[in-house]
């Protein structure tokens, strides 16, 4: 059962690593100054990930997604995200926390309930 998951495992990585590197050629297609946000947010995100830090990879893909839209519309990237980067990341990072904490209470709360259930 162990080789099951250290097998698993790797596979999740190697997976992670794909889905990131595909992330980081989309990025390349943006102009130079979304680049530069992007890389300064991401940098500033990666300092409250859990691990290894694919917890992080949904949303900076969700970010890339809002970047790619913002210089689709020719919306220079310090209109669309706030001339206060720093904010603009503090945010980001604010939103995430909480989807990760209620995903959490969430998953609590599913398995007390299955667990109350099942001694009935």
């Amino acid at each position: 059962m162990k080789n099951k998951n250290v097998i698993n495992y790797f596979k999740q990585v190697h997976a992670d690593k794909v889905e990131y590197n595909r992330q980081m050629a989309r990025l390349k297609e943006l102009p130079s100054d979304y680049q530069i946000v992007y890389k300064e947010v991401q940098k500033f995100l990666w300092e409250f990930t859990a691990g290894d830090g694919m917890d992080m990879l949904p949303p900076m893909l969700e970010l890339l997604d809002f970047f790619e839209e913002g210089a689709a519309n020719n919306i220079p990237v310090l209109q669309l995200v706030g001339e206060d980067v720093g904010s603009f990341a503090e945010n980001t990072l604010h939103e995430m926390q909480a989807k990760t904490r209620i995903n959490e209470l969430k998953r609590k709360m599913n398995e007390r309930i299955a667990k109350k259930i099942s001694k009935e």
